[in-house]
């Protein structure tokens, strides 16, 4: 291979956690070809399409499926876990998706089309465990959506969760904004009382 075109194309990944995009690349005269070349080589591997990986990395899942879908954010328990509200688990994926994107779902991922209003509630940007920067939901908007699909744990799951809740120093008047858009003020009050998530005076 091109020994200028090598060189910039493992610069580039070593920049960016190791990943190399095609349409990044051909803006600055790095054609396609040389993707296949340096992959041929086993000097990189495609893991998307249009999106490869440096040999030595660690494949990021969050990163590969935000570069993919670029709308698709990190929703409820992935978005717990990349907050540190849960443990890691990065082979169960979950993303919410805006209600007119053109996709019936995504592959090995538990996809919701939700309208825009519960789409842009508490969207953030937050890094992975692997140091690459993805869309997903604050803290607040993870404990609003424990309230508001408690189906989804087991009892004991989800009692653990409201347990370890006051520990995650959330925002009261956040949650009580949120709460407020999804109509379940009277829950988080209920729960509040419960579990204590705020101290009096709070």
């Amino acid at each position: 291979m091109e020994n200028k075109k090598l060189t910039i194309l493992l610069d580039y990944a070593d920049d960016n956690d190791g990943y190399v995009s095609v349409a990044e690349m051909k803006k600055i005269g790095v054609a396609q070809t040389y993707f296949q070349i340096a992959e041929e080589e086993g000097l990189f591997k495609k893991v998307a399409k249009g999106l490869y990986l440096k040999r030595g990395y660690t494949l990021d899942p969050y990163f590969v499926l935000h570069h993919t879908y670029r709308r698709a954010v990190f929703s409820f328990k992935s978005a717990m876990r990349l907050q540190g509200l849960l443990e890691e688990k990065e082979d169960d994926l979950y993303v919410y998706l805006p209600q007119n994107y053109m996709t019936k779902g995504i592959e090995g991922v538990t996809t919701r089309h939700v309208g825009n209003k519960e789409f842009t509630v508490g969207q953030c940007l937050t890094i992975t465990p692997h140091g690459t920067l993805v869309s997903t939901y604050d803290k607040e908007r993870c404990f609003i959506d424990i309230l508001r699909y408690p189906e989804a744990f087991t009892e004991s799951e989800y009692r653990s969760l409201l347990k370890a809740a006051p520990t995650w120093n959330l925002d009261k008047e956040t949650c009580f904004s949120y709460a407020e858009s999804f109509k379940i003020t009277k829950t988080l009050e209920v729960i509040n009382k419960l579990f204590s998530i705020w101290k009096p005076g709070e």
